[in-house]
Formats: C-alpha cells, structure tokens, sequence
C-alpha cells in the first residue's frame, strides 16, 4: 500500500499540478477569446438591426416623396405605398397621421391586419419603442412636409428582427435565445428573453458609445455577457450565455485531465505490483535469509538474483555468515582448549595460553590474595595399604569436589601437591578484602563435604577421611614462573609459605589462620592457639583457628 501510494504520488500529484495550471491558462484564454467573440457578435448583431432599421427608414423617405409627387392621384400614390412596403420585409406597415397626430389611413402588406403599433400617434421624429399589450414594438416616425402635412409612421417587423438575432444567435452559439435587444427602459424589442443582470453591474449609457464584457451571475447561473449600446435609437444590444457553455472546451479539457489522472492511477497501481514483486518481495526474502542467520543458520544462502544491489546485498550476507560461522566455529575450539587446559592449570593461565592475544612472557605482578592449603590428614598411611590405581581414584573424587567448591567460591586452583590442594583467591574490588570471606567459606564447605561422604568412603576405601586446612593472606608475586620453554602460572610469597605451614599444623576437620584474616573477618569466630613457631618465619607467630 505505501508503495502504491508513494507511485501516485510521485506520478498523480504533479501531473494534476501542472494540469491545473494549464487549466487555469487555459481559462484565461478562453475567457479573452470568448468575450472577444461576444463582441464580435454584437457588433454583427448590431450591424444586422441597423440595417432593418435603415430599410424601415428609407421605407419613411420614400413615403414622403410619393405625397411630394403632385402628379399622381390618390390611388396611384397609394398604389406605390404598397408596392414599396410589400418589397420591403423589415416594415411591418406605413400610417398616416394629420397635422394633429390623428390617425388618417394605414398602408400593410396584404393579409396582414393593421396593429396597435400602426395606430399609436407619433410623438417624435426617429426611433421609437411602445410599449403595447401584445410586448414592445419599435417603428421609425417622421413629419410630411408641404401642403400636406402630418407624419408617415413605419412599423418594424418584430418577426424580422428576432429572426435576425435568433439567426445570428444560432449560428455563433447553436442555441435562438442568446442575443437580444433592449431599449433604455429595458424593454424587449427583439430576441426571446430580456436580459436584467448585466445592467445591475455595466454602465447605464444609452445615449453613448458602450461596449462592456463581464463574467456575473443570474439565478445561481455563472454567465458571460456583454453589451453594445446603440446611441442613435438609445436602445442596447445584449449577449448572454452560460460560462459552462461558453468555456466548454475548458470542462472538456478537465473531463480530460480527470480520465487521464484516473489512468495514471491505474497504470501507478499496476507499476506498484511489479515494485512490489522486483523490490519487496526480494526484501522479505532478505529478511527471512537475516532471520534464519538470527537463529544461527549460517548455511542459509540468498536466493535473490534481482541482478542489481538486492542481489549484491544477499552476497555480503552470505559472506557475513561465513564470518560469522567460522569465528563461532574457533571460538567453539578455544573454549575447548580452554576447558582442555583448565584440567592442567589455572583459570587464568588458561585462557592466556587459549587466547592468541594473551601475552605468555615470563613475568609476574605483585597481587594481594588469600590463600589456601588443604590436606588429607593421614593419606600416606592409607596409600601404603592399598594399590597405586585405588589412591588415584579416590584422590580423583576428592578433588574434583574441592575443585567445584573452590569455583563456586569464585577462587582459582592453583595445583595438586600429591594429596593436597592449594587455591588464591583474589579480590573482586581490588580496594576490597571479600577475598578472605570467600576463602573461609570455601575452607568451611571443604569439612561439610568431607564429613557428609566420610560413611561412604570409609565403606569404600575403609578409610576415614578428614582435612586439614591453612588459610593464610597477604602480598605474593602471580604470574608466569619458569623458561621459555616450561613455564607455570602461581604465586609465589610468604602468605603461600605460611598457608601451607598451617596446614601442616592442623589437626584433623581444623582450618588455621593467622592475625591478618583475623582482622579482615570480623563477622566470624576465632580461637587464637598462641603463638607457634614457623619453618621460615624468624619470629613466632600467632596462630587462630576457626570455630567450627
């Protein structure tokens, strides 16, 4: 979907932009080109009426010249009255008024009937409009000079005259009623609809030259207009149509646009599903090759060949993979080696010899630690009783408890001497002293394991286990100790020498200290035992042992 609308989007959006635009030019020309063509039309529109009217005119001259004819008599002068107004479709008849403005006669076209308009008298020489009855008529007055006297009225033909603007009308619009003609009092005096608006917003000028264009409304209808004034008979020719009609090609042009934005859409959708086949479903094929790398799948491969940077970025996967697979595949082997070597070594010196990057140079570091000796009281006796293989064994079992205690205690072997194990442990603070807690600790669960297998072993071993345990702390030297070519990580220092003088001295199920581990614990309970004499000591020292 958001590709979908991402394609409109990019393909909709500035196509109907710049269809706007256009549109909007393109009214602007319309709009000039329409009112340009509206005044055209009144313009033809008015050179039409003018030319009825100069016939009703001449009609009036010709008249005139008949009653000035002294040498024809009275039918004969009426006789050429009627052929001249039968030879001229524009008058609708000629009257006759006296010098009082009387009706006298009437002259129309045969079978036609003489009307109101004929009959009106006259008020003054020109163009005139009446308002009758049967609608507004126009006819043209003038005074007979002479002995005669009176006035000769022509009556224009209505039919004429809307005949010639429904023409003009249908020709330049297709549709009778878009021309018309008005007289100042707005009157009808040709055409099928007198039109009011325009002169709501044009300019109220009969009398002189006008030629005004406006866009307005008329009953919710937008409309374009435009008047013509005709000064000479005060009267105003109008144009008037729908802005719908007059700008059709302009909602043509947006039915165009509007179909062409709909195919747009619909070739945008149809190019989102082939992005979303060429694009997406290699992306989700990529992240489905990243989840099963997640999962540590690392023999998965790509199956993307979109031949572009999809593809290449599924290569660099795979690679990653291979990486990944073999670091993995080493790291598996160093905690092998690791664990391999931690059977023969400290933890520490472990993972210096396991790891490439550790240094293994001869060389130590002066560490403050806590160290223990724990013996098996009376092991040589039992050695000699029985065979080499069942010494081993139990020395085995032995150990690997003492070891597991001595992890748990977060402390480090440091080696087997014969039936005795010694261990450090350090601080985790290097400001702290936890080391000599955990120590004892660790010394306290060596006799609670013992004492909970004793049963077992003396039925096994028939021989009765005990510890004896020398806990000792202070500074010693830790590091690589040895050749080039035979090397061994411990520490070497007086706390290690005084541990293991202590153990010598225990008793069995006895853990002994000195003042130092005293002082760091205060929380445990102590017995001293005096002061004892130290092989390498030069002074006594006072010895402590632990309560039970």
């Amino acid at each position: 979907m958001k590709w979908t609308l991402a394609v409109l989007g990019v393909a909709v959006v500035p196509m109907v932009a710049l269809g706007l635009i256009v549109l909007d030019i393109q009214r602007a020309g319309l709009s000039r080109a329409e009112k340009e063509l509206e005044a055209a039309v009144v313009d033809e529109a008015a050179g039409s009426v003018i030319a009825a009217l100069d016939q009703a005119a001449d009609v009036g001259g010709r008249v005139r010249n008949v009653f000035a004819d002294e040498t024809m008599d009275v039918d004969a002068r009426l006789r050429a009255i009627g052929d001249v107004v039968g030879r001229t479709p524009a008058a609708s008849g000629v009257s006759f008024f006296d010098g009082e403005r009387r009706f006298v006669d009437a002259v129309v076209p045969k079978g036609r009937a003489i009307d109101d308009a004929l009959r009106a008298p006259p008020d003054r020489e020109g163009f005139r409009v009446l308002a009758l009855p049967e609608g507004p008529r126009a006819r043209h007055e003038s005074r007979l000079e002479g002995a005669v006297g009176g006035f000769v009225v022509v009556g224009i033909s209505r039919e004429i005259l809307d005949a010639r603007l429904r023409e003009i009308s249908r020709l330049r619009f297709g549709a009778p009623d878009r021309v018309a003609l008005v007289d100042e009092s707005l009157a009808l005096v040709a055409g099928d609809r007198a039109p009011k608006a325009i002169f709501a917003v044009a300019p109220r000028s009969f009398g002189a030259e006008l030629l005004f264009t406006t866009e307005l409304e008329e009953d919710g209808i937008a409309k374009v207009a435009t008047i013509r004034s005709m000064p000479a008979q005060r009267w105003a020719l109008v144009v008037e149509r729908p802005t719908d009609e007059a700008f059709g090609a302009l909602a043509t042009a947006r039915r165009a646009l509007l179909y062409s934005a709909l195919g747009v859409a619909a070739l945008a959708a149809i190019a989102s599903l082939f992005v979303v086949r060429r694009v997406l479903a290699p992306i989700g094929a990529l992240m489905d090759l990243v989840k099963r790398y997640a999962r540590r799948d690392f023999s998965a491969r790509s199956d993307v060949s979109s031949g572009d940077e999809l593809e290449a970025l599924g290569a660099s996967l795979e690679r990653m993979a291979d990486d990944l697979a073999s670091s993995e595949t080493e790291i598996e082997k160093r905690i092998v080696v690791e664990s391999n070597l931690r059977r023969y070594m400290p933890e520490e010196a472990a993972e210096a010899a396991a790891s490439a990057e550790a240094s293994l140079d001869l060389g130590g570091a002066k560490k403050r630690v806590t160290v223990i000796f724990a013996d098996v009281v009376a092991f040589t006796g039992f050695a000699e009783r029985t065979s080499p293989e069942r010494s081993v064994a139990f020395l085995n079992e032995l150990f690997t408890i003492l070891s597991e205690i001595v992890f748990r205690h977060d402390g480090m072997v440091d080696k087997f001497l014969g039936d005795c194990v010694m261990a450090v442990f350090r601080p985790r603070d290097p400001s702290g002293r936890d080391d000599v807690a955990r120590a004892l600790a660790a010394a306290e669960d060596m006799h609670a394991f013992v004492a909970s297998n004793l049963p077992r072993w003396r039925q096994a071993y028939d021989f009765t286990v005990e510890l004896g345990i020398g806990v000792a702390s202070g500074e010693v030297l830790m590091g690589n100790l040895g050749s080039s070519t035979r090397m061994e990580y411990t520490v070497i220092g007086d706390a290690v020498n005084v541990a293991a003088r202590l153990e010598a001295l225990a008793r069995p199920r006895q853990t002994l200290t000195t003042r130092d581990v005293v002082d760091a614990c205060p929380g445990v309970a102590f017995t001293s035992l005096g002061e004892h004499e130290l092989r390498g000591r030069a002074k006594p020292v006072e010895v402590f042992e632990v309560a039970p």
